[in-house]
């Protein structure tokens, strides 16, 4: 009997095992946008980052880039006209999406403490795109449930007053609206610009 125990308690372990390094392969494969399955979704463009292969996992928006750390230093923020690079079948909701952008933006970051004007001599400068928007017709809301949410895929780029890049983010969010969606990314996007990572 002890045999049999002792057998079972190896295969438990095996198995444990088994499922265990898989996981931590894919997660330090995936720490990088580029080694992500985001970077292989074929509805998302990419292109209007200036290098996505120095996107990393971040702490509140997906991906992140930030070479010195936090921006919080910069205390006055213009915030550019979003633009949208969203193709096919979502080309007008990413034409809307993006109308959302620099209120939404414009909202959170001054929120996290940032100075946000119109115009005149900034800290900062914040462009942003939208690269894909979704808003699911009826029954594929119903059929879908949670998963079938409106959502919003999210870049910003944040520059200083004399154009040097001070980083830049990639982001995903769903929300019950498109507008919802925005808002959601864009808050996650603020929280990372204030905290740089």
């Amino acid at each position: 009997m002890k045999g049999k125990s002792l057998v079972g308690g190896l295969a438990v372990l095996v198995a444990v095992v088994a499922l265990t390094v898989p996981g931590n392969a894919w997660a330090k494969s995936g720490k990088t946008f580029l080694a992500s399955s985001d970077a292989k979704e074929s509805d998302e463009p990419q292109g209007y980052l200036p290098d996505y292969a120095k996107l990393v996992k971040g702490d509140d928006a997906d991906w992140v880039y930030f070479p010195n750390g936090s921006l919080k230093s910069y205390k006055t923020v213009l915030i550019k006209p979003f633009t949208s690079n969203t193709g096919g079948d979502h080309k007008i909701e990413g034409k809307h999406a993006a109308e959302y952008g620099p209120e939404y933006l414009t909202k959170w970051l001054e929120k996290q403490g940032f100075q946000v004007v119109e115009s005149g001599q900034t800290d900062m400068v914040v462009e942003g795109n939208i690269f894909n928007a979704w808003e699911p017709s009826g029954a594929g809301r119903f059929w879908g449930g949670v998963f079938a949410n409106p959502g919003a895929g999210e870049e910003v780029i944040c520059k200083d007053s004399k154009g040097t890049i001070l980083g830049f983010i990639r982001h995903k969010s769903r929300g019950s609206t498109l507008k919802d969606a925005v808002e959601n990314g864009l808050e996650e996007i603020a929280k990372s610009i204030a905290k740089g990572k």
